[in-house]
């Protein structure tokens, strides 16, 4: 949960968050390699439940 600090405009972490060994494999392994693309990581009530990889293939146009 964020709570969002009225005066300063700053959002907070309300809990700190633990990510487990198995969880920071799988991103890393979602960027290894990666030369063109994207990595989302979801998140639920401070849980990572989802990572999607998507990767694009780029060919150089002769001109």
């Amino acid at each position: 949960m964020i709570n969002k600090d009225k005066k300063e405009g700053v959002y907070r972490m309300a809990q700190s968050v633990k990510v487990d060994d198995k969880k920071l494999e799988a991103i890393a392994k979602a960027i290894q390699n990666l030369e063109f693309g994207e990595v989302h990581i979801t998140i639920q009530d401070g849980v990572i439940v989802q990572i999607n990889r998507l990767e694009k293939q780029r060919f150089p146009q002769k001109k």
